[in-house]
């Protein structure tokens, strides 16, 4: 699935609007068809990684902004994975690494889990 199609929101688009910027003005800037520039922004395909950083760049947003329903999607799948690791560790002898190990990964949950 593309990552713009479920988003009611577009924002490749929502932040050139805001700018005085065209999408022929931003196919110039990123070395790119105007023809891409106008499917990234109706969701019809991915951009690149790279394409992204010239909007991060550009329009001074956050780069997350991006892949929220990416980050959506896997953060109960990580934060699954983190509570088994700490579970496994705290199987294992007591090795002088574990403390700081498992005090991170806590610290780590509580960030996905606000």
């Amino acid at each position: 699935m593309l990552i713009f199609m479920s988003q009611k929101i577009n924002y490749l688009r929502l932040h050139r609007k805001r700018s005085p910027l065209s999408q022929s003005d931003i196919a110039y800037l990123a070395g790119n068809h105007l023809s891409n520039i106008s499917r990234w922004e109706k969701g019809q395909r991915e951009p690149r990684i790279e394409f992204l950083l010239i909007y991060h760049l550009l329009f001074d947003t956050s780069i997350e902004i991006f892949f929220e329903p990416r980050l959506e999607a896997i953060k109960p799948r990580l934060t699954n994975q983190i509570r088994q690791l700490i579970t496994e560790i705290k199987k294992k002898e007591n090795i002088p690494r574990n403390g700081p190990v498992i005090s991170f990964l806590d610290q780590t949950l509580i960030r996905l889990t606000k």
